[in-house]
């Protein structure tokens, strides 16, 4: 990473690895103004709190507002609040990964009526339990009624 950095195209990267040790790793290495954004919303309030810059979220797209709070939180540096929203979103980030893909998140757009739950081959819809745990998740975001 730090000869890519070495590049003048080169301004950060996008891990989606969910190893937050990187992020401090590549602080080291290239210094705090190397961009930085967590590609794996599980991780992404610990990877800002490693001195990440952002998030490039999945769970965004079925829970923006919530996404955007958590981020807003952060870098106010509210890591108090900020973990009071991880909570509600926690579930919905594990829930919407069961299954590989965008499966998950197209499922959960197509309950808020903002997409078709159709995905392409070789990619499936994913499963009636997998739909289950995200509308349930996707209640305790406070984004659907119970």
């Amino acid at each position: 990473m730090k000869r890519l950095y070495e590049l003048k195209n080169i301004v950060g990267v996008k891990d989606a690895t969910g190893n937050v040790a990187r992020i401090s790793l590549q602080r080291g290495a290239m210094g705090p103004e190397f961009i930085q954004l967590s590609g794996e919303d599980m991780t992404a309030l610990s990877c800002m709190a490693a001195g990440a810059h952002g998030c490039i979220s999945v769970v965004a797209n079925a829970a923006p507002t919530l996404c955007a709070e958590l981020m807003e939180l952060v870098f106010k540096g509210d890591y108090a609040h900020a973990l009071k929203v991880q909570d509600k979103l926690t579930p919905l980030h594990a829930a919407i990964f069961v299954e590989p893909g965008v499966c998950g998140a197209k499922y959960a757009l197509s309950v808020l009526a903002k997409a078709r739950n159709e995905v392409r081959l070789p990619l499936l819809p994913v499963s009636a339990e997998t739909e289950m745990a995200i509308r349930r998740a996707m209640v305790h975001a406070g984004l659907l009624n119970a």
